[in-house]
């Protein structure tokens, strides 16, 4: 047995250091182990007087270093090794078989995700932890498939191409695919099968704070705009049995959804670069206009202004970049959208002018209990 042969993993959660899911290194813990290391080699070169490195850094190095243990959580996801541990305790042996995979190479990998809170060892067998269980596919709030997504050979390789965007400006993603990513994945029904849920899977975590955010009951038709399968949207009906909802998308996107439980909703098929929109009193639009630049993103917008009677709504509901310098999801998912579809996330400056190029008003934004926010905008 492999727990035999290997040092047994301390548990982060009930040891020595507090469970740090930021990935950041504790400076004091860190300088402690330096310290000691330099009085147990005083005969070396290392001089005695050495100072530990700064939280600077240390933090570079992390950041250096993240994605080693990004990978290995897109290969366990893609494994399915959080389907194969059930509720009860596994030693790594057994879960090696019925995963296809190395037990001493699966060992280590799982150590490092154990830094991490992902996984547990205890007494030599693995477990679960509250992370983990999100990588597993019966979980309702699964995430299993965004990261799948995320670690695809076609969309690790785009950010290898990240000085492409840097130096020209362009797409990354389209330097070894010209067609687009919307384009590949229509001709790659395996990779979209994972995109399609990984993005359910994550609007599903997102809508529970956009609903309190915003009163949409106030609207007897709501059109869903590029609304996918129409998740946003039938958590905005349930809430408003009155509404009437329609879903606009590609037609191989919408076929196979249909209304449910009796709920008010219109499915239909179409381009919003080459189709009419629908009529409605609000216009959902969420994760839609930053996967596009300006153009096709005032493109996009003006068919919907067109389309729109006076007193509607144009609702964008996206991660705002804030004035802030500090982290924030929205400066990660711009370098995303960059690298992938070719678009960005902007400020409410460039989402002010943004409508003022289409005919529409910035009327308000409201933030919510997540990164999101929603862009309310009016006919000008």
């Amino acid at each position: 047995m492999l727990s035999g042969r290997l040092p047994p993993l301390r548990n982060p959660s009930h040891g020595d250091q507090a469970l740090d899911l930021s990935l950041r290194y504790n400076p004091s813990t860190y300088s402690l182990t330096f310290r000691k290391t330099i009085d147990m080699n005083a005969s070396t070169a290392l001089p005695r007087a050495a100072t530990p490195p700064s939280p600077a850094n240390i933090q570079l190095m992390q950041l250096t270093t993240a994605c080693w243990a990004s990978r290995c959580l897109h290969v366990v996801a893609e494994l399915g090794v959080a389907d194969a541990l059930s509720d009860e305790p596994q030693a790594i042996d057994a879960l090696a078989k019925v995963t296809g995979t190395h037990p001493q190479a699966l060992y280590r990998v799982l150590r490092l995700l154990a830094s991490l809170g992902i996984f547990e060892c205890r007494n030599g067998t693995w477990n679960h932890t509250e992370a983990s269980r999100f990588l597993r596919s019966d979980h309702p709030q699964s995430l299993r498939d965004y990261v799948r997504m995320l670690g695809l050979p076609v969309f690790w390789s785009a950010f290898e191409d990240l000085e492409h965007s840097l130096r020209t400006g362009d797409c990354a993603f389209a330097k070894r695919h010209p067609e687009g990513v919307f384009k590949y994945l229509t001709k790659h029904p395996k990779e979209s099968g994972i995109f399609d849920s990984a993005m359910t899977s994550k609007s599903h975590r997102d809508i529970a704070a956009i609903l309190p955010a915003y009163d949409f009951s106030q609207f007897v038709t709501i059109a869903d705009i590029a609304g996918g399968r129409g998740h946003l949207l039938r958590a905005i009906l349930k809430n408003s049995p009155r509404t009437q909802g329609i879903l606009f998308d590609q037609p191989h996107v919408v076929a196979q959804v249909a209304p449910e439980n009796g709920e008010k909703l219109v499915v239909v098929g179409g381009n919003f670069f080459t189709d009419s929109m629908p009529k409605a009193d609000a216009y959902l639009l969420m994760n839609i206009i930053h996967d596009w630049p300006d153009a096709e993103s005032i493109k996009i917008l003006s068919a919907i202004r067109q389309a729109m009677p006076a007193h509607a709504r144009v609702l964008i509901i996206e991660p705002v970049v804030p004035d802030a310098p500090g982290p924030h999801l929205s400066k990660e998912l711009d370098i995303a959208m960059m690298v992938l579809p070719g678009g960005m996330e902007r400020t409410r400056e460039e989402y002010t002018s943004l409508a003022a190029k289409c005919a529409l008003r910035l009327e308000r934004m409201l933030e919510t209990l997540s990164p999101y926010s929603v862009l309310e905008m009016v006919a000008t």
